[in-house]
């Protein structure tokens, strides 16, 4: 069955071909939204060389599907960086807000999935702008949820607060009761980190009472184990222990990792609580988990309880074993934060249809709207013409607001873009100075030689070296000279790559042995030469007033 419905997308395909690729990206666009991501998929690998044969909105539009698809499939790569940034260029520029967000937001996953958290953070905050005044209450509250997330990794915990408490405020708008108990254990859980445990635990406290009242049972367990970790730090392992036990028994029993990280939770509050019978028993359960970060914090919790207990000679292998493992894993900091993101990339997935479905929906309203006005305008045609009216002025309004809008976005990017610019110019600087200062090293011999005022013998084969480090540096510089001044010859040449050395006529006689004035006519001569390709030296040689030189300087 699912064969036949391949096939029938291929056909379908291939009858849309006649009527432009464009409607392939519709095609495949619809099909995104339906979930149907490898028929998708197949549909976008029919379009040849989608570069060359889409329009630029349209190849925008595939670009930002495809890279959806990939990363629906959990498939993003460096690869896809290249494929998203025309989509975001184009839909960036054109103020197509809908798109650039989504492309963005696309982005900003592929960074983080790179490990490049800071990059991350830029393209959420992009992705968020374009959401500002847009009504997307779900997209802001993802947007908003995975800043707290990066925040959270780059241990910018103040920044977990705030975007945290943002995404709540979207789950309020939107009514979503499973996404506000989330903004409220990601609350608590920055407050934990920033050691503010007071609002740590109004949160938690907050979040329980939520989850029992809007009936969203599946969170109690990440809830309980926020209020065990804020208890042990508030100095009570027996309350603390407590919600641990009520997290453990709320999760299946096939859920061996959780457990058994929670298991190394116990053993450490059963030594605060000096029952070290209790604690030994729950250390042999956890050095049995496939996750290295929850052994080493076994280790190093049975030896604190052993130093405690005063037995040095057993605390010392265990802590010995704590190191050997810390040295070849990052310290797990925190259980529930591997957790939270396990959950948040499930409805993650999700977003691209949501944000599909909700325009859809908004379509449809639209066409109930017009539906509607029609029928009115049989009945009451003097009423219809003057709602026709309000309506208009107020799309107008919109549309101008809008606009402004868009004119601000613009001229933030083309601030931004002047600013790269600068630095590229800079950065070209730099390299031309130093690409300079090596060649004028590599020519040392001759200078010192000149200075000390000896006699300088070059050999065909230092000659053969300094044109060719002349042509390394300065990306083929004879081979240049030669293809746009076929008449110049080999001395022309070495000539040539003096006056680029930056040799004084003076020091040029010394290496050539022959006269100042020799050399001065030798150099006009080249000048000559090289008048002799008019379509060049109109605009650049020594008619217009540029000196050989000055030429060379910047050929």
């Amino acid at each position: 069955m699912r064969l036949k419905s391949l096939i029938g997308i291929i056909l379908w395909g291939g009858m849309l071909v006649s009527c432009g690729p464009d409607n392939r990206v519709v095609l495949a666009e619809k099909l995104m939204a339906e979930k149907e991501t490898d028929s998708a998929i197949v549909v976008m690998n029919e379009i040849k060389e989608p570069l060359h044969n889409l329009s630029k909105r349209d190849y925008a539009l595939y670009a930002l599907l495809m890279s959806e698809a990939v990363h629906r499939k959990q498939q993003l790569n460096a690869a896809t960086d290249t494929l998203l940034l025309p989509a975001i260029k184009y839909f960036s520029q054109s103020g197509d807000s809908f798109y650039a967000e989504r492309a963005l937001y696309c982005k900003a996953h592929l960074d983080r999935r790179l490990n490049r958290m800071s990059d991350a953070m830029q393209s959420f905050l992009k992705a968020l702008l374009f959401l500002q005044n847009s009504g997307n209450h779900e997209q802001l509250y993802r947007v908003n949820t995975w800043l707290g997330v990066v925040c959270l990794n780059q241990e910018e915990y103040s920044g977990k607060v705030r975007y945290s408490k943002e995404a709540l405020k979207a789950a309020l708008d939107l009514g979503n009761m499973f996404y506000k108990n989330m903004a409220l254990c990601d609350i608590s859980t920055g407050y934990l980190f920033l050691n503010q445990l007071d609002s740590a635990l109004y949160y938690a406290q907050a979040a329980y009472e939520a989850a029992l009242a809007d009936s969203v049972p599946q969170q109690l367990p990440f809830i309980y184990t926020n209020l065990g970790s804020i208890y042990s730090q508030q100095g009570e392992p027996a309350k603390a222990l407590d919600y641990i036990n009520k997290s453990i028994a709320l999760r299946p029993a096939k859920d061996t990792v959780r457990i058994l990280s929670l298991y190394g939770v116990k053993l450490e509050l059963f030594g605060k609580l000096g029952q070290y019978d209790s604690a030994y028993h729950y250390f042999q359960k956890v050095i049995s988990s496939p996750n290295p970060s929850s052994v080493a914090d076994a280790y190093n919790n049975m030896a604190k309880i052993y130093h405690k207990m005063g037995r040095a000679s057993d605390a010392y292998p265990m802590l010995q074993r704590f190191i050997e493992l810390s040295d070849t894993i990052r310290k797990y900091r925190h259980t529930e934060e591997a957790i939270a993101l396990q959950e948040l990339y499930k409805h993650e997935q999700l977003s691209v249809e949501n944000l599909y479905w909700r325009t859809r929906a908004a379509e449809r309203q639209r066409n109930v709207y017009w539906m509607t006005t029609i029928s009115l305008l049989l009945v009451w045609v003097a009423s219809a013409v003057y709602f026709i009216y309000r309506r208009n002025r107020n799309r107008l309004m919109a549309q101008q607001h809008q606009l402004v809008k868009k004119e601000k976005e613009l001229a933030q990017q083309r601030e931004i873009t002047s600013e790269n610019l600068r630095r590229m110019v800079e950065l070209e600087q730099k390299e031309a100075k130093l690409k300079e200062t090596f060649f004028r090293r590599l020519s040392q011999k001759v200078v010192q030689e000149i200075e000390r005022g000896g006699n300088v013998i070059l050999s065909d084969e230092d000659w053969d070296d300094i044109v060719q480090n002349a042509d390394i540096i300065f990306n083929n510089f004879t081979k240049r000279l030669q293809q746009t001044y076929p008449s110049l010859n080999k001395d022309d040449l070495r000539y040539c790559c003096m006056v680029k050395m930056q040799l004084s006529q003076s020091g040029m006689a010394q290496v050539m042995h022959l006269e100042r004035d020799s050399v001065k006519k030798r150099l006009n001569r080249i000048s000559v030469k090289k008048r002799l390709k008019r379509s060049s030296m109109e605009k650049m040689g020594a008619d217009s007033g540029i000196t050989l030189e000055e030429l060379l300087y910047n050929f």
